[in-house]
């Protein structure tokens, strides 16, 4: 912890907001657990109370302040008073408080933790610690903090609240479960917490329950934004996209903060593109690069931004085309640009900022452009990205994703063709060689998670117990392509399924995406879920077949299949993580395909 006397106000002031590494959704926001100033005088001692006095007014001046929407003059009330009695509780807890609000989550911990150090027995900071902890992904701190909070004040909603939530992002659902239905049983009227359990039983993977939770937390009240965000959630996972739109409606009405308003938006945005109104869905997803929004990156280049609306500003023009959010949808976006090499016309020039292991396969893809990479870094919790090296003279930039405003309004105007990246043909040809010596069968790679598995997204990823049926299928010979550590579903294939799952070799499933896009679009056939090395099969032309936990993912676009690769399919079962039904199909059609190939 910093000292809090080298506090230099001013520059916290000026400094950007430090933006969540969790969203800490669904939790009692610090805006409405204002400090009750009284509350301390009895822990203060006799010969202190007078200085007390001085800085409880100030204190008080500053809460005013900040609910009045002031921030900064309420920061300097809270400094002024933490400068009389800076080893005093109070002083530290309201000005770690202003710091928050004025999005300095760091330097807020800094101060909170002072103030917990001097006073232990007050069980407010231990809120404010665990809810600052949560949002900076400090999890097991965070559940410490309420944990002792709630030994200190039982009874607290909040605590009750914000526990659950972290044990919900800790994977820890029974745990939460159990601790919100002896709150509830308790608090029988309380909205936030029939809206709390509806969110961890919707991150353990059953909306369909999940959704009576929220329909009495909108029961309770109407007009509740984030209970209607969360139905439009579910709604979503169940493969209702358009029920989902009038709840998002509703609860941009009444977003808890701008963070939450942001996100909103956003996920607005998805669920357009996901029942097909995909021109809005487009120009709504612009929202994606809100600065509120936790997950937004900033990017810093100088040249201004192409908004996507007038293709026909960029004839004659130099635009950089800079790579956002995750590496599959990174490749996924790269969808448009032979759009926009036309739009530029022969006298423009497209660079293209891309991940920089995508470098030789994007300039071998797209000769007449120039290609380099994005830098990244990450800033006080944000993710910061640049291209110094590409900006140079450039008359406009864009995020991938803002073109497809201008050239993917219409299912129509999704390639007809197979393939839009192009693998190096001599190292796809020897890949095809090693292939082709793993037996006489169907040679279909599979792949099966993600990386960036916590216990939210896991939902969206099959359990490797699913996969024995397809396993099974004769005829076939699987390659692993997935990366990672694998080891554990290996020998569970080869032990209980008795497959063996072919190893690559001279290749780097992880680093070498180049190789990668040649392995994967030489085998006969990939399957798994839309990942880095499926996006690369398909843009490469090769066949895919996607597999998905629900039948309303937005790339689909309102359809049951990917147009960005013409030549792939889509499997998906009814309603959300129907993983048998969906398997089956899977197998089924796959048999009927190694048969064929006999």
């Amino acid at each position: 912890m910093q000292q809090a006397s080298t506090l230099d106000l001013d520059a916290e002031i000026s400094a950007e907001a430090e933006v969540e590494k969790n969203e800490t959704r669904d939790s009692v926001p610090l805006g409405r657990q204002a400090v009750r100033v009284d509350a301390h005088l009895n822990r203060v001692p006799a010969d202190r109370r007078r200085v007390f006095q001085k800085v409880a007014a100030l204190a008080k001046r500053a809460m005013k302040t900040s609910a009045e929407g002031d921030n900064i003059a309420a920061a300097r009330l809270a400094h002024k008073a933490y400068l009389l009695a800076p080893d005093m509780a109070l002083t530290n807890h309201v000005l770690g408080l202003m710091l928050y609000n004025l999005g300095r989550l760091s330097r807020a911990l800094d101060f909170f933790e002072a103030a917990w150090k001097i006073d232990p027995n007050d069980a407010e900071i231990y809120q404010k610690l665990g809810l600052v902890a949560w949002k900076l992904n400090m999890l097991d701190a965070a559940e410490k903090f309420y944990r002792l909070q709630f030994k200190l004040a039982p009874t607290a909603v909040d605590a009750t609240i914000n526990l659950a939530g972290v044990l919900r992002d800790a994977g820890k659902f029974e745990e939460a479960t159990e601790i919100l239905r002896t709150a509830i049983y308790a608090n029988q009227e309380d909205y936030e917490l029939w809206n709390s359990m509806g969110t961890v039983i919707n991150d353990s993977g059953d909306p369909v329950q999940a959704r009576t939770f929220y329909e009495e937390a909108l029961r309770l009240k109407p007009s509740y934004g984030r209970a209607h965000n969360n139905m439009a959630n579910i709604h979503e996972l169940l493969g209702e996209p358009e029920l989902a739109i009038p709840h998002y409606e509703e609860a941009l009405k009444d977003p808890a903060d701008a963070m939450e308003e942001a996100t909103m938006r956003h996920g607005r945005s998805m669920v357009m593109l996901a029942a097909g109104h995909i021109e809005e869905g487009w120009a709504a997803n612009e929202s994606r690069l809100d600065p509120n929004r936790a997950q937004a990156t900033l990017f810093t280049l100088k040249p201004p931004r192409w908004d996507g609306v007038d293709p026909g500003q960029l004839r004659g023009k130099t635009l950089v085309l800079v790579g956002e959010q995750g590496l599959g949808d990174e490749i996924l976006f790269m969808n448009v640009v032979k759009d926009l090499i036309d739009a530029l016309g022969p006298d423009g020039e497209l660079r293209i900022a891309c991940e920089y292991r995508l470098m030789p396969l994007v300039k071998r893809s797209f000769p007449s452009a120039v290609v380099g990479h994005h830098m990244s870094a990450t800033v006080e919790g944000r993710d910061i990205r640049a291209v110094p090296k590409l900006e140079d003279g450039a008359d406009y930039w864009t995020p991938m994703a803002t073109p497809l405003r201008a050239f993917r309004n219409r299912i129509e105007d999704y390639p007809s063709e197979a393939g839009f990246l192009v693998p190096d043909p001599e190292v796809q040809a020897g890949f095809r060689r090693q292939i082709d010596s793993f037996g006489s069968g169907l040679k279909v790679g599979i792949l099966w998670k993600s990386l960036n598995m916590n216990a939210r997204r896991s939902r969206f990823f099959s359990a490797f117990d699913a996969w024995e049926g397809v396993l099974r299928t004769p005829g076939v010979d699987f390659i692993n392509l997935q990366y990672g550590k694998v080891e554990e579903e290996l020998a569970l294939a080869k032990d209980r399924f008795g497959v063996t799952l072919h190893q690559p070799t001279d290749i780097d499933l992880k680093m070498d995406l180049d190789k990668v896009a040649a392995y994967a679009s030489a085998c006969d056939l990939v399957l798994g879920p839309m990942n880095a090395t499926s996006n690369l099969a398909a843009a490469c032309g090769g066949k895919v077949w996607f597999i998905h936990a629900r039948s309303s993912t937005w790339t689909l676009l309102g359809t049951d299949r990917q147009h960005w690769y013409p030549q792939t399919r889509s499997f998906f079962g009814s309603g959300f993580r129907d993983w048998d039904n969906t398997m089956k199909r899977v197998a089924d059609e796959l048999a009927a395909l190694a048969a064929r190939n006999d």
